[in-house]
Formats: C-alpha cells, structure tokens, sequence
C-alpha cells in the first residue's frame, strides 16, 4: 500500500510514531518503578538462595534479585506501552506527515 499525502499528493511521506515512542518510555518507566516495587521480593528471594554462600552470596543474591526485578518489569512495561502506543498511532494520532507540505495525517482505512 502506497502512502501518499492527501493535501499535495506527495508520496514522501514519513510516519512519526509519536505514540510508540511515548507510549513505550512511560512503560518503561512505569514498569521500572514496579519492578522496583517488587524488587524487595526480588531481593529476599536472592537473599535467601545466596544464604548458602554465607554473608556475601547473601549480599551478591539481594543485589541480583533487585536487580533483576527492576529490569524485567522495565523491559515488560516498555513492550507494553509501545504496543499501546502502535495503536494510538493508528487508530488515533496523525502518524504520517508529508516531507513536501508538512501536512500531518491519518490514512484512511477501507
């Protein structure tokens, strides 16, 4: 399919994904904060299977299971705030814009 501008009829058009990349930094963010949230869980779990390495694999188990915590919920929100965002982009957002006239719009769907 064939993007061109509706105003000019340019085809240089380029789509700005303003919604994904919004979409996909505040989920990432949010899911940062969660993890971080859970991070304590995290950390009492890594606590206490580093317990069989004494002080520091308890130390080095906390740490980790923090660790962890706040990367797999950073990384799970920011999946889905970009998904989110792709959607706003295409159902709702003026994602494309023409490089000639700089006239923003939506495709039209048939």
């Amino acid at each position: 399919m064939s993007i061109y501008c509706p105003s000019c009829g340019s085809h240089q058009v380029v789509s700005r994904n303003y919604g994904r990349k919004v979409g996909g930094v505040t989920g990432a963010a949010a899911g940062s904060a969660s993890g971080a949230a859970g991070a304590l869980g995290g950390a009492k779990a890594g606590a206490t299977i580093g317990a069989i390495g004494g002080p520091v694999g308890i130390a080095l188990g906390s740490l980790a299971g923090a660790v962890f915590g706040g990367l797999v919920g950073g990384t799970a929100g920011g999946i889905a705030g970009a998904r989110l965002g792709e959607e706003l982009d295409s159902k709702v957002l003026d994602n494309y814009e023409c490089c000639r006239c700089h006239h923003t719009f939506r495709p039209h769907t048939d």
